[in-house]
């Protein structure tokens, strides 16, 4: 299983890619929706899940790397992960079918729900 992580914190990067190959995914991490697009428009393999910031520096946020994503393969699931809940919330559209993530969380929490989407 191969995980997109898009997250512009170093050290919420870091932790996350260790926690989730501690329990057996490929993680390829971006620090930024503009490296993420870069990603995709060059994939090294295929993701099997996208876990995006939502609010990030630079052109791309995480709505538009989650359409990207869905673009290229619709049926991939999407975390979209936040610490700004009410601003997410003007634009969140429930039909998408993305996972919201509200920060902070615990390593645990996304291991659990990465599995969940997974059926792992």
């Amino acid at each position: 299983m191969c995980v997109l992580l898009v997250e512009d914190e170093p050290m919420i990067r870091e932790v996350m890619a260790e926690t989730l190959q501690d329990a057996g995914f490929d993680v390829y991490p971006a620090s930024s929706g503009d490296s993420a697009l870069e990603l995709l428009s060059n994939p090294p393999r295929h993701f099997t899940i996208l876990i995006t910031d939502f609010h990030m520096p630079g052109q791309a946020d995480g709505a538009e790397v989650a359409a990207r994503m869905r673009n290229l393969d619709p049926g991939i699931p999407v975390i979209i992960a936040t610490g700004r809940p009410e601003v997410l919330q003007a634009s969140w559209r429930e039909e998408l079918g993305y996972c919201l993530l509200r920060k902070p969380y615990l390593p645990s929490q996304l291991v659990r729900l990465v599995r969940s989407l997974l059926g792992r």
